[in-house]
């Protein structure tokens, strides 16, 4: 059997062994002793306000510092500012709605684009219906990647329409799910040149962990990501961040009113945000912890590897891209202008039927030849290139 050289994480993040081992710890702590005394302690203090005996039993757990302290390794993650809010929820949804709640008290109409994520892009347009406001949206992936647009044509592009239908909100993905790596400060910029942007909202669930996110830490208002893809932590938890002086206060007062009115629908949101704010609520709904236990776990080997791992500088991407095991010569990357690339990289076929072969014989197609891709209708396939 061929071995396996490329794993798609962007879809399906492959799990570290700190996720894994703080997910079996915890499973088995739950097994073991379900009704702890000590039990709320370690969830609000971490490991070590555990008795010795506990940590010698359950040493997988050893990652987690509390809620707190997990929310602090998120921003140590990703350089965000000590006075940023980190927020978990059990779906990065949840999340998406919170902003979207939040950007449209104070817009009108929002510029998004055709890179969005399908489902983030239904429910920001519902939200759009139910409160009376718009969203445009731009069409950008065939200038990018058929007709070799720049970062630059791509920044003036969307500043011409966000003036032009006089928007006052911003929808776009630091890295969209085909690997286009959108540049993020070039377009704030030449939109606030001309225009009033009243509330920028980034979706960074392709780029957390695999790209740079000073970009999004500047410009955005709202961020949000998850800990299952690039993190590693494969079971999902829902990462929000944000701390803008010009936004804080009117995304804590709807956060404030939603989580009053039970409109933000996420255990796990209310759970951590009462356990961190050490304000439990008997009568709240029981959530699922496993998944704040594998992202602890998660963040813990990232840091690690930032900390231990020299930099070097990594081979082009075309020359990774050479030695990835292809089906047939007619596979080919469809590579937009380099200032977009990621570590996603798009296939495609140069067979005239293949457009209509299905995505799973497409993958199955890949997995022969000894690489799992993700598998699209129209003949694509989607490469994620390990660090």
């Amino acid at each position: 059997m061929r071995p396996l050289h490329y794993l798609d994480t962007a879809r399906l993040g492959q799990m570290t062994p700190a996720a894994k081992d703080a997910q079996l710890d915890f499973v088995r702590l739950s097994a073991e002793e379900p009704s702890s005394l000590y039990f709320e302690q370690f969830l609000r203090d971490g490991f070590s306000a555990w008795p010795a005996a506990y940590q010698e039993r359950f040493p997988g757990l050893h990652t987690w510092t509390g809620v707190s302290g997990l929310k602090h390794s998120i921003r140590q993650l990703v350089d965000a500012p000590d006075d940023w809010q980190v927020l978990l929820a059990s779906r990065s949804l949840s999340l998406v709605n919170l902003a979207s709640s939040c950007m449209f008290r104070v817009c009108r109409n929002v510029l998004a684009t055709d890179l969005s994520w399908p489902t983030y892009e239904r429910a920001i347009a519902a939200k759009a219906r139910l409160t009376g406001n718009r969203i445009t949206t731009i069409p950008l992936r065939d200038d990018i990647l058929r007709r070799d647009w720049t970062a630059d044509d791509v920044a003036s592009h969307l500043a011409n329409a966000f003036t032009e239908h006089r928007c006052d909100g911003l929808f776009l993905p630091a890295v969209d799910h085909l690997g286009i790596r959108l540049p993020v400060r070039k377009i704030v910029e030449r939109i606030r040149e001309r225009s009033e942007l009243r509330f920028c909202f980034i979706d960074a669930a392709q780029a957390f962990c695999h790209i740079p996110l000073d970009d999004c830490l500047e410009f955005a208002d709202f961020i949000v990501a998850g800990s299952h893809k690039w993190m590693g932590a494969y079971l999902p938890t829902g990462i929000g961040l944000f701390g803008q002086r010009s936004s804080r206060g009117i995304i804590e007062h709807r956060m404030s009113h939603l989580g009053r009115t039970g409109h933000i629908d996420d255990p796990l949101f209310h759970f951590t945000e009462q356990l961190d704010a050490g304000e439990l609520d008997g009568h709240s709904e029981t959530a699922n912890l496993t998944s704040i236990f594998a992202c602890a776990g998660a963040v813990s080997h990232q840091l690690n590897t930032q900390a231990n791992v020299p930099a070097t500088d990594a081979p082009p991407i075309d020359e990774r891209l050479a030695q990835i095991p292809r089906p047939t010569a007619e596979w080919h990357p469809r590579q937009p202008n380099e200032s977009f690339r990621s570590r996603i990289v798009l296939f495609e076929s140069r067979i005239p039927d293949a457009k209509s072969v299905c995505p799973e014989a497409i993958r199955r197609t890949w997995l022969d030849a000894g690489c799992i891709v993700t598998g699209y209708p129209d003949g694509r396939a989607r490469v994620s290139l390990p660090r």
